[in-house]
């Protein structure tokens, strides 16, 4: 079994806007990882932070699970071999050596909830099959927050592989259930 590990304060500067990360606690156990992060303290800046601004983490998580693009999807898969929706996700944020449990169901358990309004680049959006349905069979990773309307998350398609869409596309804004924030 896997010993509690606590990372003590660190410092991380993004362009001109410095966070403060302090207590962040991972706790390993029955093959999940449950990951409780306080929000950063935000030091004076001079330019505003938007949702565009994005950290070296998720900056991370976004690179590793572009490498997949084009990846065909395999249930089950964790591979560029084939790899499925939650596999993604799990392949790209072990990337920052943050472990997350295997399917989209259980993932959507960690983390802080995001409202739509407050979405960042790293934060992951869950969703059901079809629309009415409230259980959770499918997860992406935000990608690029453009405004109101134009959310871009990247996940893997049972049709078309790893690809990237508009959380606002018809389809995917109607099933969507909830969006979560790990990092």
């Amino acid at each position: 079994m896997q010993e509690l590990v606590k990372i003590t304060k660190s410092t991380l500067i993004i362009t001109i806007t410095t966070f403060i990360l302090t207590g962040i606690v991972c706790c390993k156990s029955n093959n999940t990882t449950r990951v409780d992060a306080p929000k950063p303290e935000v030091k004076k800046t001079t330019t505003p932070n938007t949702n565009n601004t994005t950290n070296a983490k998720a900056d991370k998580v976004i690179k590793t699970a572009r490498s997949y693009m084009g990846t065909t999807y395999k249930y089950g898969g964790c591979s560029k071999n084939g790899i499925d929706c939650s596999g993604l996700a799990l392949t790209s944020f072990k990337s920052i050596n943050i472990e997350l449990p295997r399917t989209s169901s259980d993932q959507s358990t960690v983390g802080k909830p995001v409202k739509l309004v407050d979405l960042k680049p790293g934060d992951l959006l869950f969703f059901t099959d079809k629309k009415g349905n409230k259980k959770i069979v499918h997860v992406g990773i935000v990608t690029e927050v453009k405004g109101a309307k134009s959310v871009k998350f990247i996940h893997a398609s049972t049709k078309l592989g790893v690809v990237e869409n508009n959380l606002y596309d018809e389809w995917y804004i109607s099933i969507f259930i909830k969006a979560m924030r790990v990092i």
